[in-house]
């Protein structure tokens, strides 16, 4: 399928060169972008990526008596979101999910199979600059290792050098700060318990440290054992299971070992599902993360699917410009052009 042809379009107005409402449009979606075409001629054209966000749905009665731009009912609007504004159409004949479900046939069919992001290779050794540098750079993981050696005397310690070693791994100094954390995951065991979620708290830093420093294996090593842990103390739906859970997810994501990732983000989704309700804030999150994984593993319909659930769920608490909601109408903009790759 070369293209998709949409009739009985009508442009709504929203984008800067175009005013007023125009009727009997035909939408023709193709690898280049969207063309909006009278009978006779190109009315506008809009490339792939000018469109920084799509969102399609029908329209309550609420939304059509308070918007201005003559929304309908029998069909679906479609909002294509440009640095410019927004431009939107109306699809006559076409209710939100077959128009969703015809268009993500179409991009899935014209991308032809999909091909997954090979896993994050490890980052680049740190530049050294002659042998002041090398010794600054020996001095600065001494300094953290022996800072790491100390007792942890009570929690506001811990969390200052929790502090200190997160810091360090923001700045890419990987090696300081698993020489701080360590020691401070034994300090902290046996200080509160293996068990405690301070303790916990620490082990999930030095596996995200591992992972940012390349030691992927070393890294979801760690969190399979905190994983289990935080089941065991909090139960498969508390808050930091979640948490540590999507960490594991992101961690074989990374990997390259997405059917093992998606099999934890859906879980993650169920168990998000029975603690904090389907359309919560959390559960979208939690969605818009599987979303993420499905589309670098070159599953872009199943993707885009997850994403059209990201939005619903935000748009019945009507949160339009919730930054998730902002994220997912991007994603899709992006998983509907069939040229991207992962």
């Amino acid at each position: 399928m070369s293209s998709l042809a949409l009739p009985h379009v009508t442009f709504l107005g929203g984008h800067p060169r175009r005013t007023g409402e125009t009727a009997g449009l035909t939408a023709v979606l193709d690898r280049s972008g969207i063309d909006l075409r009278r009978p006779i001629r190109r009315f506008l054209r809009l490339p792939w990526p000018a469109l920084r966000g799509l969102d399609i749905r029908t329209p309550g009665l609420l939304a059509m008596a308070l918007d201005r731009h003559g929304l309908r009912s029998d069909g679906a609007h479609v909002d294509l979101h440009l640095d410019e504004g927004v431009c939107r159409l109306h699809v006559a004949g076409a209710p939100a999910p077959e128009l969703r479900e015809r268009l993500a046939a179409w991009a899935a069919d014209a991308a032809g199979p999909g091909e997954p992001l090979p896993g994050t290779p490890p980052p680049p050794p740190r530049q050294v600059r002659g042998p002041v540098d090398v010794a600054r750079m020996s001095l600065d993981i001494w300094r953290a290792a022996d800072v790491g050696r100390e007792t942890v005397t009570d929690r506001g310690t811990l969390a200052y050098r929790l502090a200190v070693a997160e810091d360090h791994r923001h700045c890419g100094r990987f090696a300081e700060a698993v020489a701080l954390l360590e020691p401070l995951v034994a300090g902290a065991s046996a200080a509160f318990g293996q068990l405690d979620e301070a303790t916990l708290t620490v082990r999930n830093a030095l596996a995200q440290t591992y992972l940012a420093a390349g030691q992927v294996d070393d890294g979801l090593d760690v969190l399979r054992e905190v994983v289990a842990a935080a089941e065991h103390r909090q139960g498969a739906d508390g808050d930091l299971t979640l948490v540590i859970r999507n960490n594991l997810a992101i961690g074989y994501q990374q990997a390259g070992q997405y059917a093992q990732a998606i099999e934890l983000h859906e879980r993650n989704i169920r168990h998000s599902e029975r603690r904090h309700g389907r359309l919560s804030r959390q559960t979208a999150g939690r969605r818009n993360n599987l979303a993420a994984t499905l589309a670098l593993a070159g599953h872009r319909r199943r993707a885009i699917e997850r994403y059209w659930e990201v939005l619903d769920a935000l748009s019945d608490g009507g949160a339009h410009d919730d930054t998730l909601a902002v994220t997912a109408r991007q994603n899709l903009a992006i998983l509907h052009n069939p040229s991207w790759r992962p």
